[in-house]
């Protein structure tokens, strides 16, 4: 289409905007950053968009949270209403819903597995917490944003895994130690960074392919102020972190040069490992399985799904063995090897 003609130039344009049109994106939080985002998202053409958000506009709202005009305020409308209307007439190729709700422990886990990918764009430690462990629990990624004064920051964690949250954040927080809008204001540049930040982020993630060896286990943070820039940090994972920290990690060959990487998240008994094939190849091999389950490939992850759990392949190389599956490092190895074969498991160095 020659709406989205430009973005398919660039190098690699074709297939990553083939991949966007696919991608089914839960957005949770509509306010400074959660606008932008939307707006960017469905100009950009991305295949679905579902709105999250149980607020709704005040007056206080509109310097920064662009897609709601003075009437909407005036009225109170919710928030997810309101943006799906504004999104709706922009046009362009996204299926846009919205859900005037706020994210709770029970539709959490049905609303990330109806989607490839969740933005957060909230506002407070609680939801960001409950995003982190419903990202675990299905392994469906998320990226989280945040803006407050002149200051923002976003860092993805997608694939799930380690290091998560709470690496970086205590779920516990000292009273008064994270600001707020209402306490320390926010600016419009700041929301725009953040959102500008987590599009860079999903758009890198897309375009990343399987390495040869795990990689160290880190995650890009970006931050940034209006009078210093931006720049990126390493989040390290902490192995005492009650929610991914180490339960085991295991080699069963014997061979000491036929090693593999396989570790199990202590907070959700799922098993983390690392592949060598790429998603067209990882599709095929499981296509190919007598039984090959509730088999699904996104524009994040391949996923597939029986009674005893599910194996989430990722486009990074990382991916995950969840439920029964992950009882035991010995029972996900031979899983893995009899879907995938033993050469698709990354080796230690």
């Amino acid at each position: 289409m020659a709406r989205y003609d430009r973005q398919q130039r660039i190098p690699q344009g074709v297939a990553l905007d083939r991949d966007w049109q696919q991608l089914r994106v839960l957005l949770v939080g509509c306010g400074g950053v959660g606008t932008v985002l939307a707006q960017s998202l469905v100009r950009s053409g991305v295949g679905s968009l579902m709105v999250v958000d149980g607020d709704r506009i005040r007056e206080s709202d509109l310097h920064r949270q662009l897609l709601y005009l003075d009437e909407d305020a005036k009225q109170g409308r919710p928030k997810a209403d309101a943006a799906r209307a504004a999104l709706c007439r922009i046009g362009g190729r996204t299926l846009v819903d919205a859900l005037p709700q706020m994210l709770t422990p029970k539709n959490a886990e049905a609303l990330f597995c109806s989607h490839d990918v969740v933005l957060d764009a909230t506002d407070n430690i609680q939801a960001r917490s409950l995003i982190d462990l419903t990202a675990m629990r299905t392994g469906v990624g998320w990226i989280h944003s945040g803006a407050i004064a002149d200051r923002w920051v976003a860092a993805s964690f997608l694939p799930p895994g380690t290091p998560c949250y709470h690496c970086w954040v205590a779920e516990d927080p000292v009273p008064g130690s994270i600001g707020t809008c209402e306490t320390d204001g926010v600016l419009q540049i700041s929301c725009l960074a953040a959102a500008s930040a987590v599009i860079r982020l999903l758009t890198a993630q897309m375009l990343s392919t399987p390495g040869d060896t795990p990689r160290q286990m880190t995650r890009t943070i970006i931050r940034g102020n209006v009078e210093q820039g931006e720049s990126c940090v390493e989040l390290v994972a902490d192995p005492g972190c009650t929610r991914c920290g180490d339960v085991a990690t295991q080699s069963t060959a014997l061979d000491q040069d036929q090693r593999v990487y396989l570790r199990k998240l202590c907070g959700i008994g799922s098993v983390e490992t690392w592949l060598n094939l790429d998603f067209d190849e990882i599709e095929i091999r499981l296509g190919q399985l007598q039984d090959p389950g509730q088999l699904h490939r996104g524009a994040t992850a391949i996923r597939r799904q029986d009674r005893g759990g599910a194996l989430i392949c990722y486009r990074d190389g990382r991916a995950l063995v969840t439920g029964d599956h992950a009882s035991d490092l010995e029972e996900a190895r031979g899983l893995l090897e009899r879907w995938l074969g033993a050469d698709s498991l990354c080796r230690l160095p």
